[in-house]
């Protein structure tokens, strides 16, 4: 049980950062060493000491912040003693909404277009290509065009790994609404755990661009999309 809430943190897409009574960075996840490249870790202190609860305790505090183009809407701060400060900061998501009315749509499969972006722009005599993939997802209608480019760029930023993991999954328990019907959430990974992935304002135009919601983390690029058969 510990170790599912240590990877729990550890993987939360929202940044998890412990201060000691010095200011002192003590412990963080992968998504607050992301943030902390940006900014340094006596603002975030700094700030959190503003959002602190008067009482020993937690609390949380919805505001409106952005550090390098990523905004977070709200805070948590809290502490037990006086050794320890516990800041999480919340992530705005904000998806684009996907519409069938968009020009050139057509039904295609996503495992044809990532065979053709990653041969495209991979040397995969040299990587490591691990593919993790739901063979029960159907043909989708997509903006082939917009797609492709969006994946192809994506690619790019991994042309220097060794080794690659595709994941392709629909998400459980969720769905996005179109015209008052709900379709399934489909997301598609790229990781290495050796790529930094930088936030590349290309990257989130054209992901806009093909109806997509794109997520950057630290080794990790992630797009999701709505399933429409």
């Amino acid at each position: 049980m510990d170790k599912l809430l240590e990877n729990s943190v550890e993987y939360d897409l929202n940044p998890f950062i412990i201060f000691n009574s010095e200011a002192k960075v003590i412990k963080y996840n992968q998504e607050a060493e992301f943030l902390l490249s940006y900014t340094s870790s006596k603002e975030i202190f700094d700030m959190a000491m503003n959002y602190a609860p008067i009482n020993y305790g937690y609390k949380n505090t919805y505001i409106n912040l952005e550090f390098n183009r990523i905004k977070y809407y709200a805070i948590l701060v809290g502490y037990e003693d006086e050794e320890f400060l516990v800041v999480k900061l919340y992530k705005e998501v904000v998806g684009n909404k996907f519409s069938m009315e968009q020009k050139n749509i057509s039904k295609v499969s996503i495992y044809t277009l990532l065979e053709l972006a990653y041969n495209n722009n991979l040397d995969l005599k040299s990587i490591d290509l691990i593919k993790n993939y739901d063979p029960s997802i159907p043909e989708v209608f997509l903006n082939v065009k917009d797609f492709l480019q969006l994946l192809n760029n994506a690619f790019k930023e991994f042309k220097e790994s060794k080794t690659i993991v595709l994941d392709v999954s629909v998400k459980v328990a969720e769905s996005i609404k179109i015209k008052d019907k709900r379709y399934p959430v489909c997301s598609l990974s790229i990781y290495d755990e050796n790529t930094y992935i930088k936030n590349d304002l290309q990257l989130q135009k054209l992901a806009k661009e093909a109806n997509t919601v794109l997520f950057l983390e630290e080794h990790k690029i992630t797009i999701e999309f709505a399933l429409i058969e």
